[in-house]
Parts: C-alpha cells; sequence; structure tokens
C-alpha cells in the first residue's frame, strides 16, 4: 500500500532548494561518484589491456650472410597468435632462403618462391583448463563488473548522507518556525503584563516569569539557528554545480516544505539489490580464479606441437611437403610458488565467503529494523498528531482562564511550551519515519529505484 504524507506549510514560499534537485546535484556532480565512474572507465581499459594478451603478433626476421664460400640470404615473416581456447597457441608465416648454405645450416635453404608454414602447441596437462591469460582476462572481466557495482554504491552511499541532512534541514527549520512562534506570543504578552504591572493589577513575579519564559525561547532561537547553519554548511558539500564545485546555500534559503513520499514495497529479508553483496560475489569468483590457476601450475607440462609446411616451388629435387611432430615435457622438480598460491587462495575463498555470510546476516537484520522502526514512526506522527490538537485546546482555554482570572500565567506559559514540544515531536516522528524508510532503501539497495 502506497503512502502519501502532504503537508504544505506556506503556500507563498519560494523553495530555494527541492529533494529532487538536491538528488540530481548527487548523482551528476558530486566529485567522489565521479571518481568512482572514472575508475569504471579505467577498468574497462584493464580489461582492454588484458585482451590484448591474445593479440595477433606480426615478427619479421632477416639475415644476410656474405663471405668467400656461402653467400645467402634468408627472410622470415611470422604471424602467432595465442589463443584462449584450450590454451592453444597458433603460428604461421613465410620463409625464404637463398644462396648457399653449409650443411649444418641446411634447414635455411628453402625453393625459390619460398616456403609457408602453419602450426600449433596444445597443452595437455599444465595450462590446459587455464594460463596466466585466460584468468587474467577473467579476472579483469570482474573487476570490471565489481567497479560498476562500485559507481552503484557510491551513489547510493552519497545520496543516503545528503538526503539524511536534507530531512534534517527541514525538521530544524519547522523547530525554528515552533520557537519563534511561541516567542513571539510571550513578548506581545510581555507589554501588557508590563502595563498591568504598572497598573497595579499583577505582582512583579509575573513580570520576571513572562521574561523568563522570553529568554528559554530567545536562546532555544539561537541554537536552532546554529544548527541549520551547520546542515546548511554541511548539505552544501553535496550540492554541486556542473563543474563540481560546491554550492553555499544562503542563510534565507529554505528546503522544499512539501514531504510527499511513495512508500516502496520492502522485504525484511530482501537485499538482493545490495551492490555490497554482489561485489563479495564476485571478489570471491576472482580468488576462485587464481585458486585454479595455481592448482594448474602444479601440474607438469606436456605440449603437443605440430607444425607443416609446403614449398610454393614446383619440381623441387627435396619433398616439398613436411610436417614436424614434437612433444614438450617439463617436470617442476620443486615448485612451493604454486603450492603456496594454491593454499593461500583456497584460504581466501574461505574468508571472503564468511565476510559475506557476516554481511547478509547484518543487512537483513538491519533492514528488518528500519521497516518496522519506520512503521512505528509513522504510528507515532498520528498519535502525537491527535496529541498536538488537544495540547492547543488546553492551550487556549488556560489562555481564556488566566485572562478571566481563574489560572495563573506560569501555566498559561507551560501550557504553550506544551503545545511546542508536542509539535516538535510531532516533526520528529516524521522526519524518524523518512528517516528510517531511506535507511532501509538504502540497505535493500533499493534507494536508486524512486
Amino acid at each position: 500500500m502506497k503512502f502519501f504524507l502532504l503537508l504544505i506549510l506556506f503556500s507563498s514560499q519560494i523553495f530555494a532548494l527541492t529533494e529532487k534537485d538536491l538528488v540530481r546535484s548527487v548523482l551528476t556532480n558530486f566529485p567522489l561518484i565521479q571518481e568512482a565512474e572514472l575508475k569504471a572507465e579505467a577498468a574497462k581499459g584493464e580489461l582492454t589491456s588484458a585482451e590484448g594478451a591474445f593479440d595477433h603478433k606480426l615478427i619479421f626476421k632477416s639475415r644476410n650472410r656474405v663471405e668467400d664460400k656461402y653467400d645467402n640470404q634468408y627472410l622470415e615473416t611470422t604471424l602467432e597468435r595465442q589463443t584462449a581456447f584450450g590454451g592453444a597457441s597458433l603460428v604461421a608465416g613465410h620463409r625464404q632462403g637463398l644462396g648457399h648454405f653449409p650443411a649444418y645450416d641446411g634447414k635455411f635453404r628453402t625453393s625459390g618462391a619460398g616456403e609457408i608454414f602453419a602450426g600449433l602447441s596444445l597443452p595437455i596437462l599444465r595450462n590446459l583448463k587455464t594460463d596466466e591469460f585466460r584468468t587474467n582476462l577473467k579476472i579483469k572481466e570482474l573487476e570490471k563488473k565489481q567497479a560498476d557495482l562500485g559507481v552503484v554504491l557510491k551513489k547510493m552511499i552519497y545520496l543516503h548522507k545528503a538526503l539524511t541532512l536534507y530531512y534534517k534541514w527541514i525538521l530544524e527549520t519547522q523547530k525554528l518556525k515552533i520557537n519563534k512562534s511561541i516567542f513571539e506570543l510571550a513578548k506581545k504578552r510581555q507589554d501588557m503584563i508590563e502595563r498591568k504591572y504598572k497598573a497595579g493589577d499583577i505582582e512583579r513575579i509575573k513580570v520576571t516569569d513572562n521574561q523568563r519564559a522570553i529568554d528559554k525561547r530567545s536562546g532555544d532561537i539561537v541554537k536552532n539557528e546554529i544548527e541549520l547553519n551547520k546542515i546548511r554548511a554541511e548539505l552544501s558539500i553535496y550540492l554541486r554545480d556542473e563543474s563540481g564545485a560546491s554550492i553555499s546555500i544562503p542563510l534565507e534559503s529554505n528546503p522544499e516544505f512539501i514531504l510527499k513520499k511513495n512508500e516502496q514495497s520492502l522485504s525484511s529479508t530482501d537485499i538482493s539489490l545490495n551492490p555490497q553483496v554482489k561485489i563479495l560475489d564476485l571478489e570471491r569468483d576472482k580468488l576462485k580464479l587464481e585458486s585454479i590457476f595455481f592448482d594448474q601450475s602444479k601440474l607438469p607440462g606436456l605440449n603437443i606441437e605440430l607444425l607443416g609446411s609446403k614449398e610454393l616451388s614446383q619440381n623441387q629435387p627435396y619433398d616439398p611437403n613436411t610436417l614436424q611432430v614434437a612433444v614438450k615435457f617439463d617436470f617442476p622438480i620443486e615448485n612451493r610458488k604454486a603450492e603456496g598460491k594454491s593454499v593461500a587462495y583456497n584460504y581466501k575463498v574461505l574468508a571472503v565467503e564468511k565476510n559475506k555470510q557476516f554481511l547478509e546476516s547484518e543487512l537483513v537484520q538491519q533492514l528488518s529494523f528500519f521497516i518496522r522502526a519506520s512503521t512505528d514512526s509513522k504510528m507515532r506522527w498520528e498519535i502525537t498528531s491527535k496529541e498536538f490538537e488537544g495540547s492547543k485546546i488546553m492551550a487556549e482555554a488556560e489562555k481564556k482562564r488566566w485572562i478571566q482570572g481563574a489560572s495563573d500565567l506560569f501555566l498559561v506559559n507551560l501550557r504553550e511550551q506544551d503545545v511546542a514540544d508536542v509539535e516538535i515531536r510531532r516533526w520528529t516522528a516524521l522526519y524518524d519515519y523518512h528517516q528510517y524508510h531511506l535507511d532501509a532503501r538504502l540497505f535493500s539497495g533499493k534507494i536508486l529505484k524512486e
């Protein structure tokens, strides 16, 4: 059920800053959110860099040999590619060797048109499931997702801080209005009391008592103004122009005095949109990738290499087609780095899972409290609203009794102060309702959904 709370306090008031203006400023111009966005762009660059491990590489080699007996020239152009498919690497190219080669360099001799060749190297044990390049690429993909979620998290955090200050601004503005109202009542009454005292109708203590009420209410006003100045100063941190510069809020400015809230449907266990949980999931996935890589690194290296070649000229005095098959095997006698890293990353995975478990339970617990507190605060606002109407009736009745001589000025001031206290408590309940609902939206991850 949607709950709309609409309170219009000053129909002629021109609002200097609305809640929507503040939200727009934070999400668009706040420097620390922009910092997170720049880091996300940097993570995108890191991902592109990791993809570069699978770029094609063009290699050109040439060798000229000039001497009395053996004059020759050798040219070779090679295109290499490390692939993401089973760790296989591919090679293709063309070579040409012309001239006179000694017997021990016969492998460089080709026909007149040269020789084309192509081959691959395929891991069978180590690096088959994953390797350094594929692991790094997947990690950078996860880091890019983390950076994007980091932007969302920063938006949530700073929007929550800005709106918290905005709601405090509304509350303190109302407190100031209330205290000024009862201050003016006491001041007007003081003139009348002093005339009655001079006429001998009332004793001096009545003048002193009312002056005491004036002084107290004047002190409350000063306290309100100090708090308001503090809130304006803190709120200006989140209010930014397009260049990112802070905008100072003038002393005469007021917040939007229309509180109209569309109450979101929140579940006390639904934290699926909170990016903190997703960031930890990605962190765990990154550590698992590292663990798998170092597990692979403990295996012996066994590669099958195939290389085929073909002479481009016809009628060669030797076989124009060749196929080379090789097996490469290496067995590390010691591999403490891989063994140690494998153990370390397994424990790091467990540590992140513990962190996630605690975070989820904390978020659910806090979310449940804030939802309940928001509902209770709305009920408290309704109760204090009734109390407020009753206190106004009592204050008016006490004033009439005092005018008729049936009451005491002390009781009149007390009743007026009671009206002010109840109204402040009413506004505090309203502030608590919005603040707890804001807290619940933060913990559920839905604060950006309005």
